[in-house]
């Protein structure tokens, strides 16, 4: 008798401490994606700039095809500002589980970073998923420009120092920031007249305002005949634009990763299994004929990276981008 009175009054206690244990372990699976069967509900890709805009009408054409291929619907929100800060933001503040996306830029990821501080890492804070595109910008002149190719427009500024001058589409952007590591390698200093994008630098241009302009979108007025590339900040030719060499071309080669990278990525810790199934869904509306139509609509490329590759190459973007604001001392 003794014994079991010793015994008994442990085993309800040992019984709370065995069901503690149980529900303590299956925990972390509450209210998780099981990824065998993601995705169980909509998509959002969130775009981080204004809506009508090149990211916009690419994230809506991804959307619209990747729906076919994932058995769910993929919708886009705009979520403008920033620079496109307040977009990458929310996605990267958002849930691990594969419902919340980016249609990603160079600009919120490798540029503003180190220009002020935002609330995320762009080396730690994401999953990439798919690289979908590279835009080129044009580095543009009126057509009636007496300037039939860069050399020219870079040597009227030796010639006339502080008589040139260019526009970008804001101060520090991508174009801004490319050019000017261009005019340092060529020891000339062409003052910049920041825009506020796409439209300002059309309409500064079209009324002869500024002698050059850099913008990514600027393939309608080229189309038309109001305006002429000189050059393409890109990372590779542009076949929309046959006559223009890009400034690798042009023996600018080291230091500036040239053009916007476009692509699709997550907040950071995606299981990789949805990962997967994310990047094959993108992969395949990718290759669909209408999204190269897009594409082509817009003058600009289809690019194709993986994960892995997609990573790392924007991992060397933000390292370079970085360097040269140090460089020119243009940094935060």
């Amino acid at each position: 008798m003794v014994t079991r009175k010793k015994i008994f009054p442990m085993a309800p206690v040992v019984l709370i401490w065995a069901m503690a244990a149980f529900f303590m372990s299956i925990q972390p699976c509450i209210g998780a994606e099981d990824p065998r069967h993601f995705p169980s509900k909509p998509i959002t890709i969130v775009v981080p700039y204004a809506a009508g805009g090149a990211s916009d009408v690419v994230a809506r054409k991804l959307a619209e095809l990747a729906t076919k291929y994932l058995n769910q619907s993929v919708v886009v929100e705009v979520k403008a500002g920033g620079a496109g800060v307040i977009g990458t933001t929310a996605v990267a503040k958002s849930n691990s589980d594969g419902y919340t996306l980016l249609l990603a830029s160079d600009s919120p990821l490798n540029y503003v970073p180190h220009q002020r501080s935002v609330p995320y890492d762009p080396r730690e804070d994401f999953t990439y998923i798919i690289e979908v595109a590279e835009f080129s910008m044009p580095f543009c002149v009126r057509t009636d420009s007496k300037f039939k190719n860069f050399k020219e427009f870079v040597e009227e500024e030796r010639k006339n120092p502080g008589k040139m001058t260019y526009q970008s589409q804001g101060p520090k952007s991508a174009g801004h920031i490319q050019m000017e590591f261009v005019f340092s390698q060529e020891k000339v200093k062409i003052k910049h007249i920041p825009g506020a994008g796409v439209a300002e630098v059309v309409t500064q241009l079209l009324g002869g305002h500024v002698n050059g302009g850099i913008a990514a979108g600027l393939g309608a007025q080229i189309k038309t005949g109001t305006i002429r590339p000189l050059a393409v900040a890109g990372g590779q030719k542009n076949k929309n634009y046959p006559d223009a060499p890009t400034f690798y071309d042009l023996g600018f080669k080291h230091g500036a990763p040239f053009g916007a990278r476009f692509g699709i990525i997550g907040p950071k810790g995606l299981h990789p299994e949805i990962t997967k199934k994310l990047h094959d869904a993108f992969k395949k509306a990718y290759e669909d004929e209408s999204y190269v139509a897009v594409m082509n609509n817009l003058l600009d490329t289809p690019v194709y990276r993986d994960s892995e590759a997609y990573r790392q190459i924007s991992l060397q973007d933000y390292e370079q981008v970085g360097k040269i604001f140090r460089d020119l001392s243009l940094g935060k």
